[in-house]
């Protein structure tokens, strides 16, 4: 095992704690869109010393949005990579992307796209008797989307860490919320992921990305401020005074 193995299933394993992620006899729901985050997150839940420090089951889903690519689509990829892990998983053919990317859609494509896959995660979660929904949503994530909700939806709203769905009957969980994205991409390439290309033609034109390139832009200006890092902590030093409206 590497150091970096061990630091980031040490950090993980602290966030879990803190924010009470996972009780014995749990069955979670890895979403693996392919990415280094998710294939990062699987590949730490399925270590044999977090399973048995909280005891829980895992099953793992990649939902095949049925983009069009001169390659082979990489979920064979997958396949193989969850039957080598010995990982019980499912992967859902789809036609998402033809309703995100339909000229008459009156909603974003990015909308429409993830609107469609929490559909079908919820509905595999409910078949398969998963009572929690484990994301590989990662501090980056929780960063760019709270400005997104900011800048864009006119609210002031983060990822939760832990997120009640369903009344209760299911969790949404992200145990990497306190770990770096640069960090879970250089375990995928240490550790020999399967990460599979991104073939979305809107992921270069999204809001995310762009809000990625506003972030960059500052901390090349400001070299001696932490801008991500200052963001991230914001959400723990909240102070609207009261009767704020407008």
């Amino acid at each position: 095992m590497t150091k970096l193995h061990k630091t980031l299933r040490k950090r993980m394993v602290r966030t879990i704690r803190e924010y009470r992620m996972i009780e014995p006899g749990d069955r979670i729901l890895v979403g693996v869109s392919g990415g280094a985050d998710s294939l990062t997150l699987l590949q730490l839940l399925a270590d044999p010393y977090i399973r048995k420090t909280f005891a829980y089951d895992l099953f793992a889903l990649h939902i095949n949005l049925g983009f069009r690519t001169r390659e082979k689509d990489g979920w064979p990829r997958l396949t193989s990579h969850f039957q080598e892990m010995g990982v019980p998983f499912q992967i859902l053919h789809t036609t998402i992307s033809a309703k995100a990317l339909d000229p008459d859609a009156k909603k974003n494509p990015c909308f429409i796209c993830s609107l469609n896959r929490r559909r079908k995660v919820y509905e595999t979660a409910h078949r398969e008797g998963c009572q929690k929904i484990a994301y590989g949503h990662h501090k980056d994530d929780i960063v760019e989307t709270l400005l997104i909700n900011i800048l864009f939806g006119r609210k002031i709203e983060a990822m939760h860490p832990v997120q009640e769905v369903f009344q209760g009957s299911m969790h949404i969980i992200r145990p990497l919320a306190t770990i770096e994205e640069e960090h879970l991409k250089r375990f995928a390439s240490e550790s020999r992921l399967p990460v599979l290309p991104k073939i979305c033609p809107a992921d270069s034109v999204s809001r995310r990305q762009k809000v990625k390139e506003i972030i960059a832009r500052l901390q090349r200006e400001e070299k001696h401020a932490n801008i991500r890092e200052n963001i991230f902590k914001s959400l723990r030093h909240v102070n609207i005074p009261p009767g704020y409206t407008l």
